[in-house]
């Protein structure tokens, strides 16, 4: 994981807020639908035979949605673009989702950025850095993900802790 900022805020989140969750955006090298592996630092590759159904963050986008509902935190909580209106706004950059063969059992490993601004003031008012990382049964896309699936809900889980623990 990694560290939060945390700035003034005027805005705490409460049972009457509305949070906004932007569409999830990916990072250069994970903004496809190709499945990404590591064999060497820095260089990124891609299965030939196999990817996504979508890109891998428009996909998180629903997740996003019910890991925040769960929270408990928000009278309402939806997906939804730069015109909606709410009280917070949550944006996300997958940062990486990619299949590690230099580690034994070879893992996978996601990073989502998070940001959560008030919407009156456009301030950010808390960010951080979510990471996991789950193995995988074998050196195959099939198994990828399987360990994509139990890395992004451990991010999840984190993101429902930063969202309920008020790091603003």
């Amino acid at each position: 994981t990694g560290a939060a900022s945390r700035a003034g805020a005027s805005t705490a989140p409460g049972p009457g807020l509305t949070l906004i969750i932007s569409p999830p955006q990916g990072a250069s090298g994970f903004d496809s639908q190709r499945m990404v592996y590591v064999r060497q630092d820095h260089r990124l590759e891609y299965f030939a035979h196999s990817e996504w159904v979508d890109a891998p963050a428009r996909l998180l986008g629903p997740l996003l949605v019910s890991t925040a509902q769960r929270t408990g935190a928000f009278a309402a909580v939806v997906l939804a673009s730069g015109t909606a209106a709410g009280d917070l706004r949550l944006g996300t950059e997958l940062l990486q989702l990619q299949h590690n063969f230099q580690t034994q059992p070879s893992q996978v490993q996601v990073s989502l950025r998070v940001y959560l601004t008030d919407e009156k003031t456009r301030r950010v008012l808390a960010w951080q850095t979510l990471s996991a990382q789950a193995p995988a049964s074998s050196d195959t896309p099939q198994a990828g993900v399987v360990a994509a699936n139990q890395a992004v809900q451990a991010v999840l889980v984190q993101l429902g802790q930063f969202l309920i623990n008020r790091p603003y």
